[in-house]
């Protein structure tokens, strides 16, 4: 008997090694300048990695450019960087996804006929772009672009070079190429994804999701045993191991992989002469299959230095229901360790085109940065009634909670909402239950902080009359006579 095995290697891209391919004139990011479309292919299939992805892109671009509107020339070259009414904006969203996954990013940018002022700057996705090699002065002076760089051998495809930015040969070179990348202690030329850390947990989160499908669909377990009955002895079609080797390639072509895991073959076994698959399978796999799931979502979120799973749409971390402050918490860690200074290589890049661009001026300073980018948090910041009661005014308080100025009401007297006359029996009950921030629990939960002595009596009385609408007689009576202070109590 003989028994063959056949195991799956996970298919995650080999350490990228950068080499000038001299011959082409490029300098090369793994095999073929392939390795950046590899690690987009294999985000694709890992959910975890492609949530990272689009949350870090989301905050990257935020809400847009921020500029001065009254600066003409600024607003004017902003609202058209693309040309045709493509707004720089609309570059923004392109830069930030390249950004956010490959530490890196590229626009074109095109001069104007005396190659005096920058006319148009355009995104170009970063996967397209390979360099050239440095000069003596470790400067690169060229770049190549490709649509499909493992199709660069077919004409279709064919690379074509452009010249690195360089506004002194901005006459000749109308057409240039700004990149700007995150440096790498292993390489000169290409910056590392934060995600390399965690490849294999990325492939391991794409197989378990196909090895499950694979056991919907097709009821083929892992860890299975292929017996054939009869050995193939050596004649002249071939040597009993090359036809072995030769029904092994039959078998990988349909098993090998995610959906066939591995699958061990063994020939010469006696008993029925028709071949058979037995499943040979251990037992609580599916508690394994959810540790390494689990491992995976781990790991891959620590590797992209992601502060809480709720951030990037994942349980944990922070209930949704109730802990809105630790959430938002954890996406102002996440913003200001993570987002924030990618966000100002992104600014420092378009400063550094937009100081070429005639009749642009960039005055502006710490507060009032001549370019920046709007930050957009999904959590909103929540206060406590006391510190509202402190900070705004009425009306203020009363926009807050959706209810009209006070004014608005006392004009209008058939509004039911209007706050009724001091001396009516009913007044403190219908402030209560305008419900506003609570109603009559509310009111409770207030009376009960201050004779606690958690909350002053004069900010509660403050939250009575501006909330509810109470007189300041009928907050005295709703909070009760002031409990004096036990000898010896600290204020």
């Amino acid at each position: 008997m003989n028994a063959e095995y056949i195991s799956v290697a996970l298919a995650v891209p080999e350490p990228p090694e950068v080499k000038v391919n001299t011959s082409k004139g490029w300098v090369e990011y793994g095999k073929k300048h392939s390795y950046w479309g590899e690690l987009i292919k294999l985000r694709k299939k890992s959910p975890t990695q492609r949530s990272v992805t689009a949350t870090k892109a989301a905050l990257l671009r935020g809400g847009g450019f921020s500029y001065d509107q009254k600066n003409k020339h600024l607003h004017e070259f902003i609202q058209n960087m693309g040309g045709k009414g493509k707004s720089g904006n609309a570059q923004l969203g392109g830069v930030t996804a390249d950004k956010g996954f490959l530490n890196a990013w590229a626009v074109q940018v095109v001069w104007n006929q005396a190659g005096d002022s920058i006319a148009e700057i355009h995104h170009q996705p970063i996967r397209t772009v390979a360099c050239g090699p440095m000069n003596d002065d470790g400067v690169i002076e060229q770049y190549w672009l490709c649509r499909d760089w493992s199709k660069s051998g077919e004409a279709k495809f064919k690379p074509v070079s452009i010249a690195a930015f360089n506004p002194e040969t901005a006459a000749r070179d109308k057409v240039q190429l700004y990149v700007r990348m995150v440096p790498s202690d292993s390489n000169d030329y290409y910056p590392e994804p934060e995600c390399d850390a965690a490849l294999n947990y990325l492939q391991l989160e794409s197989d378990l999701s196909e090895f499950h499908l694979s056991n919907v669909q097709n009821n083929f377990a892992l860890g299975n045993i292929l017996t054939v009955p009869e050995d193939p002895v050596d004649d002249v079609n071939g040597t009993a191991d090359s036809k072995r080797k030769a029904f092994k390639s039959e078998v990988e072509k349909n098993f090998v992989g995610p959906k066939g895991k591995k699958l061990m073959v063994l020939f010469g076994i006696t008993g029925d002469n028709a071949a058979q698959v037995l499943s040979y399978n251990a037992q609580n796999n599916d508690n394994l299959y959810d540790t390494y799931s689990n491992l995976c979502v781990e790991k891959i979120l620590a590797a992209n230095r992601v502060t809480s799973p709720v951030i990037v749409g994942l349980p944990g971390g922070a209930s949704l229901g109730g802990d809105a402050n630790t959430i938002r918490a954890a996406y102002e860690l996440y913003y200001n360790t993570v987002v924030r200074p990618e966000q100002v290589d992104i600014i420092d890049g378009f400063l550094e085109l937009l100081s070429h661009v005639k009749g642009v001026e960039l005055d502006g300073d710490a507060d009032t940065p001549a370019l920046d980018i709007v930050t957009t948090l999904p959590v909103k910041q929540t206060f406590s009634e006391g510190l509202l009661q402190d900070i705004a005014d009425v009306d203020e308080l009363r926009a807050m909670v959706d209810m009209t100025p006070r004014e608005q009401e006392e004009e209008d007297g058939e509004n039911p909402m209007n706050p009724p006359a001091a001396n009516d029996p009913n007044a403190v009950a219908q402030a209560a239950l305008r419900g506003s921030v609570g109603g009559i629990t509310a009111i409770m939960d207030l009376m009960e902080r201050v004779s606690k002595q958690v909350i002053d009596r004069a900010a509660a009385i403050g939250i009575l009359k501006n909330f509810y609408g109470l007189t300041e007689e009928q907050a005295e009576e709703t909070l009760g006579k002031p409990k004096p202070l036990e000898v010896g109590e600290e204020i």
